[in-house]
């Protein structure tokens, strides 16, 4: 524990980030940038802003102003900012660096967990976050409104342990459907989404091209059994049955999948339709389950990781915000990998902001209690 001593909670959490393992484009990039910032460079920056979006400021003026803070100012290096500079940084910050740091956070999660092909299981969904239409009219989508929409794919390894993989971000009005193929890229693992998703064309596409999937099917889905699988008797949730099945009318059939009616415990019907015959009704059913974990850890960023309140009015402001709390969600995930507790995401996080400026050694103590 002596290594952890000296170290605060807060450069722990960054000390992840390598900019000096960044592709040649972004290093050269970040040399520009700082070419013309002599007081707020690249680094000092990004660790402000993952700051502000962690600890929830509401605005850029919030975030200035906690750099009265000496203990910030401190782990920074920097004494004082307005919000102005902060906010002109912010917007010609290059979204490609951002995302190669979050890609280089991707790879230390997945070396460290290192999930199996096979078993790896994805959520799939998207949420819209409103936006004022006077502020933020590149994003208008409705008549009195603005919004954008973050598409985003979690790695589920159980309902305490999952982390973001991949995201997109479009305009509130695209339909979720369209970012599918963009989501969905690796061949052998498993794709939970929701029905808004559904389309037959493009389930039959990942079938032949070797992805496989677990989704609801809409109440007016026509679809035509082959055979009737054995169901189990007694299970929670109940198994209604298990068929053989293929989408569609007679004339525009889909391939055959594999059709799960269950009664959930409020007495509810719901229809699961995959193409894993390898597992078990039960285990189809858990695994679209977990997708309510997604709408967790949406409910989460939207209300505990500042994207209730953006930043910035630009386009490239609202994206570089998305990215960041993205890559903090990383960071906070690989604080859990590297002290292997057993408390969530969540759970890690409300510890986290309290110990923030302490050494890193408290923050293992109450992670990892002995």
């Amino acid at each position: 524990m002596d290594k952890y001593k000296t170290i605060s909670a807060f450069n722990k959490w960054l000390s992840p980030i390598n900019l000096e393992k960044l592709s040649i484009f972004s290093k050269k990039s970040i040399s520009a940038f700082d070419a013309y910032r002599k007081k707020l460079d690249f680094k000092a920056l990004l660790s402000l802003l993952l700051y502000g979006v962690n600890e929830e400021r509401e605005s850029l003026r919030d975030l200035s102003t906690s750099l009265t803070l000496s203990p910030l100012q401190k782990e920074i290096g920097l004494e004082s900012i307005s919000y102005s500079q902060i906010s002109r940084s912010l917007n010609h910050l290059d979204s490609c660096i951002l995302e190669e740091i979050f890609q280089q956070l991707l790879v230390s999660v997945q070396e460290k967990t290192r999930p199996n092909k096979r078993n790896s299981l994805y959520l799939i969904d998207s949420s819209t976050f409103s936006l004022s239409k006077k502020r933020h009219p590149w994003a208008a989508f409705r008549k009195t409104k603005s919004g954008v929409k973050l598409h985003l794919k979690l790695c589920f390894m159980n309902d305490e342990t999952l982390y973001p993989t991949d995201f997109t971000l479009t305009n509130a009005k695209e339909h979720d459907v369209n970012q599918l193929e963009l989501l969905v890229d690796q061949a052998e693992a498993t794709y939970v989404f929701d029905r808004g998703y559904l389309d037959f064309d493009r389930m039959d596409q990942l079938h032949h091209e070797g992805y496989f999937f677990v989704t609801r099917i809409k109440k007016n889905t026509k679809y035509h059994i082959f055979e009737d699988f054995e169901t189990p008797s007694e299970t929670v949730p109940q198994i209604i049955s298990d068929q053989h099945v293929a989408l569609g009318s007679k004339t525009t059939l889909t391939s055959r999948f594999r059709l799960v009616t269950i009664e959930d415990e409020k007495g509810k019907q719901l229809q699961f339709i995959t193409n894993r015959f390898d597992l078990s009704a039960s285990e189809v059913s858990q695994a679209y389950k977990g997708r309510w974990q997604i709408e967790l850890f949406f409910k989460h960023i939207k209300q505990h990781m500042t994207i209730k309140n953006f930043f910035s009015q630009s386009e490239s402001g609202v994206h570089n915000q998305l990215i960041l709390s993205m890559t903090a969600a990383l960071l906070t995930f690989l604080i859990k990998v590297k002290t292997k507790t057993v408390k969530s995401i969540f759970q890690i996080k409300r510890l986290f902001r309290y110990a923030i400026f302490h050494p890193f050694e408290e923050l293992f103590c109450l992670l990892v209690p002995s």
